[in-house]
């Protein structure tokens, strides 16, 4: 079991979650393939909050994917966090972010596969790089939130869902119809660039953001089934508060995985509100 996270980010709200290890791979005494990063800063000029979650392929041919995972949301913070810095404008850098960030992305993700296998094999890379990439092979889901504006970018099949005040939820990254059963996206893709998918937004003061790898959606008879559970989260973190909520995290994912996919679970939530004296 990993340790929950609750952190109070003002101003977005409250971000909490958990990263657990799929009943199948525990019984196959396997990592975690799943991978998770963030950063928050607010200061007088402006407030950010970056988020990204990552799930490896696994199988024989991602024998490292669980490291192609870490390099993935460690590469997307720091580009986040680059670009961030660089346009200080909010247009200027969301502009940016939809046309350039993928592309980036690839290649510094590709850069790191690159050294971390040096840094490993004590050679140089091979000849041909596909059959390398593959066994770092990686989804990939990330966000870049302002006071005003949220940019969200994905490849793969990873979910996130606005849960407004009242309403239903809503995929602003939804699946591609072209994919069947399993298949997905994969970062170690060649022209990965090319498929990734990015939403932006204008940020609703009163909704509940969740982000998940698929082990969770995938643990659910249907869409609507996940899309109701998700619902059922923001009322609960409204009674019981954040903390509470958080605690009982990674036992729901266990539960889960046991009784569903048996997939790696990441679930996060950002809920507006903030703990008491926060």
């Amino acid at each position: 079991m990993h340790d929950p996270l609750h952190q109070p980010c003002p101003p977005f709200g409250t971000l909490l979650g958990a990263k657990q290890t799929g009943a199948a791979h525990l019984r196959r005494a396997l990592p975690c393939q799943d991978a998770l990063c963030w950063h928050w800063q607010s200061d007088a000029q402006a407030s950010s909050l970056l988020l990204a979650i990552a799930d490896g392929h696994g199988g024989s041919h991602y024998d490292r994917s669980d490291q192609g995972a870490h390099l993935a949301v460690q590469t997307a913070i720091a580009l986040l966090r680059e670009c961030h810095t660089a346009f200080p404008h909010p247009r200027q850098l969301l502009n940016t972010l939809q046309s350039d960030f993928a592309r980036l992305l690839r290649r510094r993700w590709r850069q790191a596969v690159l050294q971390h296998h040096a840094n490993l094999e004590e050679a140089p890379p091979p000849s041909e790089e596909a059959p390398l990439l593959r066994r770092y092979g990686a989804t990939l889901l990330t966000v870049l939130m302002q006071e005003e504006l949220v940019f969200a970018g994905q490849i793969g099949d990873g979910k996130l869902l606005r849960i407004p005040a009242d309403g239903p939820p809503h995929e602003p990254l939804p699946a591609d119809p072209n994919l069947l059963g399993s298949e997905t996206h994969s970062l170690c893709s060649e022209g990965a660039e090319r498929v990734w998918q990015s939403a932006v937004w204008y940020r609703q003061q009163e909704e509940t953001l969740l982000f998940c790898t698929d082990g969770l959606s995938d643990s659910f008879v249907s869409p609507e089934e996940f899309h109701r559970f998700a619902s059922s989260l923001p009322p609960l973190l409204t009674e019981q508060g954040s903390q509470t909520i958080a605690q009982h995290l990674p036992n729901w994912l266990d539960r889960y995985s046991h009784e569903g996919s048996g997939d790696d679970m990441t679930l996060l939530l950002l809920h507006p509100m903030l703990p008491k004296g926060v």
